[in-house]
């Protein structure tokens, strides 16, 4: 088996693992994550490279389905994050211009104008990014307490 016969896109192998495995998907999709890591990291190779090198090797399309799944998250994730990353930068270099501006020696009604839209391309840059944050699949969340009057 090789991932050009592989008849399954990563979204139908997320949800075949979800319908298949209710209750531990999260953890079947976290085992394929942690082994197709192992193969990056032992072979030097991309996360697709060693997902192929797993088909090559392995003759049960059950696990591979489900390492499949793993590998669609993965790349999302990766795509999602330089995407974050990307307009971060961008954001970051607006905020340059805030600084640049302030120092700058052209008039007040300039600033206003100007300091107005880098803040509102800052603003409309964050909305994208918290956009995207929430987009992100959370796979084995845990519920954490906070306690604020734990001292008072």
């Amino acid at each position: 088996m090789n991932l050009s016969t592989f008849t399954y896109s990563g979204p139908e192998a997320v949800e075949m693992i979800k319908t298949t495995f209710p209750k531990t998907w999260e953890k079947e999709i976290a085992d394929g994550k942690i082994f197709i890591k192992g193969l990056m990291k032992y072979y030097n190779l991309s996360a697709k490279e060693a997902f192929e090198r797993y088909l090559k090797s392995n003759g049960c399309p059950a696990n591979s389905i489900a390492t499949l799944a793993s590998l669609h998250l993965m790349l999302e994730q990766s795509k999602t994050s330089h995407e974050i990353q990307k307009l971060e930068e961008e954001q970051l270099a607006y905020g340059n211009q805030l600084v640049a501006l302030e120092q700058s020696t052209i008039s007040y009604e300039d600033k206003k104008t100007l300091r107005s839209h880098y803040i509102t391309k800052q603003n409309e840059l964050q909305k994208r990014i918290n956009e995207l944050i929430l987009q992100l699949p959370v796979i084995g969340s845990e519920t954490i307490s906070v306690r604020t009057d734990l001292f008072g």
